[in-house]
Formats: structure tokens, C-alpha cells, sequence
């Protein structure tokens, strides 16, 4: 009897520290603005696979006493563990690059942490939908997420709380109609707006599958499925979220989101035509009165007074609940013409509802848009950019360190906008190849087990190839998600009382021949207890690892903010050294330091920060600089012109690699050295050239995608005038 007392116990202190953990990844993201900054999430990584360290440990104690199941259909358990063997695979081939001196050693790193953390998280929550309690967790986990990512963007706007940076504000029209956009804590509104639509779109469906009518079976009996006693507490709590979501959806005025949720919406009931009704009747009320919310805070610029906006949030709300409440129970006991007539005013709130919201919003929709021909533009450099290396791409932030480069207009987007693009940038088609597989499996599973899942699933999917979702860290925790709420549904309903704790021996036993950095091999029998804890070894170690890699990134950022705070030359030269120390792959470091040092102290400090980015086009920068100041007229236009092939649309770079050929000039020529002069004078006009041409040559297509003003400036003509002068003396 205590064995079996210890047995649960541990049981029970697995479960909800894997709960604690999922939650644990939840709050992070709200905090951390999506977990988009990586540099921002360095501290909470390094507690993370500490804490996930502890896990495995306590897997490592029990797994010889947990018995084997079959976790379900083949099938599914085949989709499971490819879904929770490609995060390994990607991280893996991050390692590799960090191994093979990638375009950028920071960015590379920054996606091993991310990728150890989807991993690690995919894992956890997973784990907690195969047990009773853990799968309570997560589905209430999820619940209160969506909720407070959406009530404190409303509340921020109607005056509740203080949010920094939750509006968006924008002149364009092209951006805003309203000149401000809803953004949360996510601080971007498309990939807020699309976060909105995943969980109006996986509340929605559910209400729906809740109130959908029974079916007659053969006998001509009702045939009921087994649900929760249908109080009006229950009801009002299934309905509850509704509103907020699809207000909030409505203000982050993001077109992607909307066309993507009505595209989703629309396949999955194209299949499950029996959700049609029950949903029309569950979404019209909170369609409209979001639609109402969002057109009298469109008219006030989403600038309202707090009681007033706190008010009119609150009795929309009610209403929405009320008549929502009143439409479901209608929709499914009516029957005849009372129906049809229910589902007649259902349809045609809907209408109404989306009538006013693409009226008020028509000139985005219908008018030109600059920034969808923005991302053409983006899409063709990519893609010329990833045929340069198509197999395993060049390593983490490609894009992000390459697109100046790359660019073939002068446009600012350090963002490719393409999930899938990304990726591609970053791993190649090998890389894509496990995104896009782990992608179908989750996809399989999620329409074997919870097909009302499906579409805030493809909600992600789809608008993760128009806007650049998969940079924020909170889509992923959400993709993988979905499919643990498909099992915790499925255990809930199919899975026998008698079986207990049946989830440690089927994830260890998917995780078993996964690639978990190095190759860990497929082992013949996993009832045995070594092969998993052979597996749950390595995996602790390898969290304990990047825990020690995120700790020392986390220092040198902690040392690199104190720095820029710091007024002090000399202490801010002595964080600066902590900084690099600590994580010496930082260029953003290396170019402030730099640029406090002088003579060979600041050379070498740049040389040595090109090894791990030799193509950023800051520290190439900087480096010209010091080489301008130099006796060696030859190094300097090496590095100039290399600083400008790295960011050619610069055009404060052409202004001063052409100033500091002319400055060298002089002082040859006042030296003496004659030939080195001309040489210089002949370097500076031909830069000159080069700029007059470029620049004359992006004049020629226009004011459009000319983003960074790039033209030919009022210094480069007295330059010119300089250089004239200072040629005619010889």
C-alpha cells in the first residue's frame, strides 16, 4: 500500500509540474510580448529547461514503474510522434549549423533556445492531455489565456488599464482606416488579429458542437451524446469568451486575420455541414455587437473616455451573452418554421454585422495596396536569397542578418513576412520538409480526434504564409496546443476509467528514436525501462545545456543594457568587456564597444565579432570607419565597398565612404604621396558614380517601396564639387 501511495504521488507531482510549466509558457508570452524579442526571453529560457531538467528527472525515477499502453489508434500514435520528433529535428539542424560558421552566430543561437523551448513545450503539453488532471489543466490554461490576451487589449482601449504600445497608430490610410489598430500585448495587429481568430474560431466551433441538434438513429430513437447538465451558469460560460474575441479580432482591423478565419471556417464547414445552424445561432450575437463596439470606437480613433468605454464594453457584453444564450437554445429545440425563422435572424445579424464592418473598412480592401505589393517584393528577394544555399539554408535570422543586401528596392522590412519562407531562409527544403510534415501530422491528428480544432489550426497555417506569425514564439506554443486539446477531448470521452497514468509510457515511448541533437538511436524493445531512461538522460542534459547557454546570453545582455544606461565612458567600456565576455557572438556589443575604443584595440574587437557575423552590415560598417582613419587608402575602400554591397541602399554610407576617400586624398597629397592621392581622388569619384547610377536608376520606378529615402543627397553633390578641386591640382 505505500509503494502504490508513492507511486501516485509522484504521479500527481509530474502532472502538475508539467501543468505548471505549460502554464508557465503562457504567462511568459503575455509578459514578454509574444515571446517575439528573444533577446527579452533569455532570462526565462534559462529557468524553463531548468525546470524541465527537474522533469526529466522525476521521469527518470518512475519510468520503471509505469506500465506500457497503446496510446490509441496506430495512426495516431504515428501522428503524435512526428509531430514531437520535427521540433528535434529542427533544433538539430540548428546545432549543426552553429557548428559550421553560420550567416550569423546570434541569430542561430537565438533559435536553438526557441526551438529547445517549442520542443520542450510540445512535450509537456502533450504529456498532461493523456492524464485526468493534466488535461483539466490545459484546457483551463487555454481558456484563461484567450481571455486575458483579449479583455486587456479592450481594456486598453476603452480606458481600464494602462498598456503600453497595445494601439498601433498610423497616418496611412493604406495601414489604418482609423488611423489605430488594436495590437494587445503583442504590440503588431495582424499577428494579434490572427491570435484572435484562433480562439474566437476554437470557442466558436465548440458552442457549436455543444448545441448542435441530435440525430435520429435507426430505431428513430434521439440519438444524445453524453454532455454536462445544460445550466445556464455552464451556458453562459461556454458563451462567455465570444465577444471579447471577436471584438478584438474586429479593432486589430487585420484583413489576413479575417480573410483567413472566414476561409477556415467556411472548409471545415463545407465538411461538417451538421455545424452550420448551431453555429450561425452561437456566433450572430457576438458578431454584432462586436461589429457595433468597433464601429464607435473607430469613429473615436479607438481614443475613448474610460467610463463611457468601460460601459459601452459592458453592456454589449451582456447583451451579446443574453441573446447568444437565447439563439443556441432556440436553434437547437425549435423545430419547423420557428427554426428556420431563428436561423433567418441568426444569418442576417451575420450579414449585418459584416456589412458594417467591410463598409466602414472598404478603401483597405478594395483600393491598392502598397504593403501587400511590399511583400511581392519581399517574396522575389527571398527566394533569390534561399536558391543561394536550397538545401540547409544559412543558419538562424537570415533574413533579419541578409535582407539589406538582398533587397532589390530600398524598402524596410527585416521581416520576410512568410513563415514558410523563413524557414526555408533559415534550414533549406530539409528544414521545410520537417515543418510542413509536422504540420500535416498535427493537422491528421486534429481532424481524427477534434475536427471542431481544425480551423483555428489552419487559421495558423494559412496566415503564417502572408505575415511573419511564426516570429512570436506564443503561435507556436499554440499550434502545439491544438492538438493536446484534441487528445484531452478524445482521452475525456474514450479512455477507460481502470487505466492509469498511461502518458509517460507512450510519450517516451515516441521520443525514444528521436533525434535529440546528436542521433539517439531507435531502440528494438522501449518496454524495457533503459532504452527511456537512456533517452530521458540525454534529453536532461541537453536541456541543461541550453539552460547554460541561456544564461550566459542572458548576462550579456544584462551587462549590455546597463552599459547603454550608463553615462561613464570607463564603466561603460567595462560592461561593455563583461557583455562580450559573456556572450561574444553579440555584434549589437561588439560595434558599441568598438566604437569606445580606438587603434588596433577597436579593430580587433570587430574582427573578432565578423567571425561568428561576417556579413553583418553594421559591424562590415564599422569597420570601415576605423579603416578611414587609417595610413592604408587600400584596406578602407576594401571595406567600404564591402560595408555597401551589405547595405547598398544606404545613403549616409555612400556619403561617407566617398568623404573619407577625399579625406585620405588630402592627406596623401599633403604628405607627399602623390600616386596614393590620385589613387584615392580616382576611388572617391567612382564611388560617386556608382551612387549617381544607383540612385538615378531607383528614381526612375518611383516614390513607391522608397522606403529609407534612398536619393542623391545635397553632401554627395558638394563632394562632387570637392573632389573637382581637389583633381584639378594635379
Amino acid at each position: 500500500m505505500g509503494s502504490v501511495n508513492r507511486e501516485r504521488s509522484l504521479d500527481s507531482i509530474i502532472v502538475y509540474f508539467s501543468a505548471a510549466l505549460v502554464i508557465a509558457a503562457g504567462v511568459g508570452a503575455c509578459l514578454l510580448r509574444g515571446f517575439f524579442f528573444t533577446e527579452e526571453m533569455y532570462l526565462f529560457l534559462t529557468l524553463w529547461f531548468v525546470m524541465c531538467s527537474v522533469a526529466l528527472l522525476y521521469l527518470y525515477i518512475g519510468v520503471g514503474k509505469w506500465r506500457s499502453s497503446t496510446g490509441g489508434a496506430s495512426g495516431v500514435r504515428r501522428a503524435l510522434k512526428i509531430m514531437l520528433t520535427a521540433p528535434l529535428i529542427v533544433l538539430s539542424l540548428y546545432q549543426i549549423h552553429w557548428l559550421r560558421d553560420p550567416l550569423s552566430a546570434q541569430g542561430t543561437m537565438n533559435e536553438i533556445l526557441r526551438w529547445g523551448l517549442y520542443a520542450s513545450f510540445a512535450f509537456l503539453v502533450c504529456f498532461c492531455a493523456l492524464n485526468r488532471v493534466g488535461r483539466q489543466l490545459i484546457i483551463a490554461a487555454w481558456s484563461i489565456l484567450g481571455m486575458f490576451l483579449s479583455i486587456s487589449a479592450l481594456l486598453a482601449v476603452c480606458g481600464g488599464v494602462e498598456l503600453p504600445f497595445a494601439i498601433a497608430y498610423s497616418n496611412s490610410s493604406e495601414v489604418s482606416i482609423t488611423g489605430a489598430r488594436l495590437a494587445g500585448v503583442m504590440e503588431y495587429p495582424n499577428a494579434f488579429g490572427a491570435v484572435m481568430a484562433v480562439f474566437l474560431l476554437e470557442r466558436l466551433f465548440a458552442v457549436a458542437a455543444y448545441y448542435v441538434r441530435p440525430q435520429k438513429s435507426v430505431d428513430g430513437c434521439d440519438r444524445l451524446e453524453r454532455r454536462e447538465p445544460r445550466s445556464t451558469a455552464a451556458a453562459l460560460l461556454r458563451l462567455l469568451p465570444l465577444f471579447p474575441y471577436a471584438a478584438a479580432l474586429l479593432l486589430s482591423e487585420s484583413r489576413g486575420a479575417w480573410l483567413m478565419a472566414a476561409c477556415a471556417c467556411a472548409a471545415v464547414l463545407l465538411w461538417k455541414r451538421q455545424l452550420i445552424a448551431p453555429l450561425l445561432a452561437a456566433g450572430a450575437a457576438p458578431v454584432v455587437a462586436a461589429a457595433l463596439l468597433y464601429r464607435q470606437l473607430a469613429r473615436a480613433g479607438l481614443a475613448v473616455d474610460p467610463l463611457p468605454g468601460l460601459l459601452l464594453l459592458a453592456g454589449l457584453w451582456a447583451g451579446a451573452l443574453l441573446a447568444g444564450l437565447w439563439l443556441c437554445r432556440r436553434q437547437r429545440s425549435a423545430a419547423g418554421i420557428a427554426r428556420a425563422a431563428m436561423l433567418a435572424l441568426a444569418a442576417a445579424g451575420w450579414t449585418a454585422a459584416g456589412t458594417a464592418v467591410l463598409l466602414h473598412v472598404r478603401e483597405r480592401i478594395t483600393g491598392p495596396s502598397s504593403t501587400v505589393s511590399a511583400r511581392g517584393l519581399f517574396y522575389r528577394d527571398a527566394w533569390r536569397l534561399a536558391v543561394e544555399a536550397p538545401w540547409l539554408g544559412r543558419g538562424g535570422e537570415t533574413w533579419r542578418s541578409s535582407y539589406l543586401a538582398a533587397q532589390s528596392r530600398p524598402y524596410v522590412g527585416s521581416q520576410v513576412h512568410n513563415g514558410y519562407l523563413d524557414i526555408l531562409l533559415n534550414l533549406g527544403f530539409v528544414g521545410l520538409a520537417a515543418i510542413l510534415l509536422m504540420l500535416l501530422a498535427a493537422g491528421w491528428l486534429l481532424a481524427q480526434r477534434s475536427p471542431r480544432l481544425l480551423p483555428p489550426f489552419l487559421v495558423i497555417v494559412m496566415h503564417s504564409a502572408v505575415d511573419f506569425d511564426w516570429s512570436y514564439g506564443l503561435i507556436w506554443l499554440l499550434l502545439f496546443w491544438l492538438p493536446a486539446l484534441a487528445l484531452s477531448e478524445y482521452e475525456q470521452k474514450h479512455q477507460s476509467a481502470n487505466t492509469r497514468f498511461t502518458s509517460i509510457s507512450l510519450l517516451t515511448t515516441h521520443f525514444a528514436s528521436a533525434n535529440l541533437g546528436a542521433t539517439i538511436p531507435a531502440f528494438a524493445s522501449l518496454s524495457h525501462p533503459y532504452p527511456r531512461r537512456l533517452f530521458i538522460t540525454v534529453a536532461c542534459c541537453l536541456c541543461l545545456m541550453l539552460s547554460v547557454l541561456s544564461l550566459q546570453a542572458a548576462q550579456g545582455e544584462r551587462y549590455y543594457r546597463q552599459a547603454v544606461q550608463t553615462v561613464d565612458p570607463s564603466v561603460k567600456v567595462d560592461l561593455l568587456e563583461q557583455s562580450l565576455a559573456w556572450n561574444p557572438q553579440s555584434p549589437k556589443t561588439a560595434v558599441a564597444l568598438s566604437r569606445l575604443l580606438t587603434g588596433e584595440q577597436s579593430v580587433s574587437i570587430l574582427q573578432q565579432s565578423l567571425q561568428y557575423s561576417p556579413d553583418n552590415a553594421s559591424l562590415n560598417w564599422e569597420m570601415a570607419r576605423r579603416w578611414m582613419y587609417s595610413d592604408d587608402p587600400g584596406a578602407a575602400l576594401y571595406w567600404i565597398r564591402r560595408s555597401i554591397q551589405l547595405d547598398k541602399y544606404n545613403s549616409v554610407k555612400w556619403v561617407k565612404g566617398i568623404e573619407g576617400m577625399l579625406m585620405m586624398g588630402r592627406k596623401k597629397l599633403a604628405e607627399g604621396n602623390r600616386m596614393e592621392a590620385i589613387s584615392c581622388i580616382a576611388s572617391g569619384n567612382e564611388l560617386l558614380r556608382e551612387y549617381r547610377v544607383l540612385a538615378e536608376y531607383e528614381g526612375s520606378k518611383g516614390e513607391q517601396h522608397n522606403d529609407r529615402k534612398f536619393q542623391i543627397t545635397e553632401q554627395a553633390d558638394d563632394l562632387s564639387r570637392r573632389l573637382s578641386v581637389l583633381a584639378s591640382r594635379f
